[in-house]
């Protein structure tokens, strides 16, 4: 278990690949685009008038609470967020969801929606303080990760874990103790899924990978502070800090000494799962498994499985997907745990052309760059050193690693 750690704390370590800069392009569901394309899926009002109208009629007729106010208070809100008024959709759509709760109760599924856009409307006005506040609450309302383990309850803890994720990305408050207790609490909810035999593979495989982002995070952002703790004195390291500080320092210490053996053992139950619902989903699995083996600094057990991955693809005749795995180097991790999208209004990056080749080991070499878009005075040196630190997932070829030479693809430099 010493490699991963020691890999993070070498000269070798490789680049968190989506933290600076991307393939020109790409994205993950890790960035939270689906929830943003599911709350302007309903278009909003050309004009406030007519809502306004029916509004006043409803609330003199029915009263303020009517349960027909949720329809034009929240047709209102969207029209509101499109003109950039983020605030005033803010009240509308709190507004609406009260009503709601008023007639349908406090667990009313009519408020998904009107949550989806408050929480859209948070983020597109910037306020991420209070995106994360609502976030707390919208875990706390479906369930808090605690059985009955709904199709709803799931969505939900699957998007507050995203966005527990996001939170850390963005240093968003909590720091240290927010990616304790989000690594505890989809642990928590893991154990309770292993339980309840009704629930659907699809939701353990989707909490399982959850869980092996969480990992990432964890041995990108608190490695090296293990590193540092082993060189200090028994009596500096634990006298140094009060009684709270020192429990949880305690607590990551252990999280990091075990993860490489966690995420293993987490992504090897699923494999057994994975098998009744055929080889190739078995084999996306296991090339998880490869991934991190070789994150972690483990190249022959990578390289073990990444041929499991080959050979089972290869007699199930999926030549597709053998392809698109392993046909060309990919970059690690190709999950976007280390992705942070730009948020509206901050200017996208320029885009950089970029040449190499890639070893079988998985590691850049040759690199040659072309800026093709953004200011010419953007220096490509911090660029150029974090790419060739990149860690590829190798080309596999006849059941082994190959050498791929003169590789050109589009990256874009987050800003």
């Amino acid at each position: 278990m010493t490699l991963c750690l020691q890999s993070f704390a070498g000269l070798c370590a490789p680049t968190f690949y989506g933290e600076d800069f991307i393939r020109f392009g790409a994205s993950w569901e890790e960035g939270g685009e689906r929830w943003q394309e599911l709350a302007g899926a309903t278009p909003g009002p050309a004009e406030a008038k007519p809502y306004m109208k029916q509004l006043e009629a409803l609330e003199l007729r029915d009263g303020p609470y009517a349960d027909g106010l949720a329809e034009p208070l929240a047709a209102l809100g969207r029209y509101y967020r499109r003109q950039g008024e983020y605030q005033e959709a803010v009240n509308l759509y709190r507004r609406a969801m009260h009503v709601v709760r008023i007639n349908d109760g406090l667990y009313s599924d009519r408020q998904i929606p009107l949550l989806r856009e408050l929480l859209v409307s948070y983020r597109e006005a910037g306020d991420l303080k209070s995106l994360d506040q609502r976030y707390d609450y919208f875990f706390r309302l479906y369930g808090g990760g605690q059985p009955p383990f709904t199709e709803l309850r799931l969505r939900a803890a699957q998007e507050y874990f995203r966005w527990q994720r996001e939170a850390l990305r963005r240093d968003v408050g909590k720091n240290s103790r927010r990616l304790l207790d989000l690594i505890n609490a989809n642990e928590e909810l893991l154990l309770g899924l292993q339980q309840d035999v009704e629930v659907d593979y699809l939701w353990r495989r989707e909490m399982a990978f959850s869980q092996l982002k969480n990992l990432y995070l964890l041995l990108q952002r608190h490695s090296p502070l293990l590193q540092e703790s082993q060189v200090l004195t028994a009596s500096q390291y634990m006298g140094a800090k009060p009684a709270v500080a020192e429990l949880e320092e305690q607590r990551m210490n252990s999280l990091l000494r075990s993860a490489p053996a966690k995420g293993a053992d987490l992504l090897k139950q699923l494999m057994s799962a994975a098998r009744m619902r055929g080889p190739a989903e078995h084999a996306s699995v296991e090339l998880a498994l490869g991934d991190w083996y070789l994150w972690c600094g483990s190249k022959q057990r990578s390289s073990e499985a990444y041929a499991a991955v080959v050979a089972e693809l290869q007699g199930a005749g999926e030549s597709g997907l053998l392809e698109q795995w392993l046909g060309t180097p990919v970059e690690l991790p190709d999950n976007g745990v280390f992705w942070v999208p730009q948020l509206i209004g901050v200017d996208e990056g320029p885009v950089v052309r970029a040449s190499y080749d890639v070893s079988s080991r998985g590691r850049l070499s040759q690199l040659q760059t072309t800026l093709i878009s953004g200011s010419e005075d953007t220096s490509l040196n911090s660029f150029r050193r974090k790419l060739s630190a990149v860690l590829f997932r190798p080309r596999w070829v006849n059941g082994e690693p190959e050498a791929v030479t003169g590789l050109q693809r589009d990256y874009q430099i987050l800003n």
